[in-house]
């Protein structure tokens, strides 16, 4: 899988709505424990950008060799030797290398941000259900006590009944 730009900026603007969100709805404990979920995965960015940077040679270096073995591998074509091509073109090769090794570490980022991004967001709806238990009496107090008729004009409690007399 390579860079996709649609899918970044999607993932992108996910994650900033659940933060957003979050922001705007947490109580003191809700925003800990989110604190405790960003606090998590920023660690782990920062040591994956750490680990790709100190091993990036080591890495390269590994997927050269896979590329070269690759190349140099008996194909089923069934050519003679003198007919087929060479296949190995080191610029190509090294520039490929790099290409796969900068695709990993950007598939690694971007499972931790789906990550971050899942955890944060059943954080929410465990928090939009207490919010929801939380505001449920107040919603039915202010029914209760709203003496409004359906069309918005207050309405007599004390109504007359007419009675028909009955024969």
């Amino acid at each position: 899988m390579s860079f996709n730009i649609s899918d970044e900026i999607k993932r992108t603007f996910d994650l900033a709505s659940l933060k957003h969100q979050a922001a705007k709805d947490f109580t003191s404990q809700e925003w800990k424990a989110y604190r405790k979920i960003t606090l998590k995965f920023d660690d782990m960015r920062r040591f994956e950008q750490r680990t790709y940077e100190i091993e990036y040679k080591t890495r390269f270096e590994v997927a050269r060799k896979r590329l070269v073995n690759k190349a140099g591998s008996k194909s089923k074509d069934f050519k003679h030797r003198w007919f087929g091509q060479d296949q190995f073109d080191k610029s190509a090769i090294n520039r490929q290398a790099e290409r796969n090794v900068r695709n990993s570490h950007y598939q690694l980022m971007a499972g931790i941000d789906k990550q971050e991004a899942r955890e944060t967001g059943q954080l929410l709806d465990t928090c939009k259900k207490q919010l929801e238990l939380r505001e449920k009496p107040k919603r039915d107090f202010s029914n209760a006590s709203d003496r409004r008729g359906r069309n918005g004009l207050p309405k007599d409690r004390r109504q007359t009944r007419i009675r028909q007399q009955q024969r």
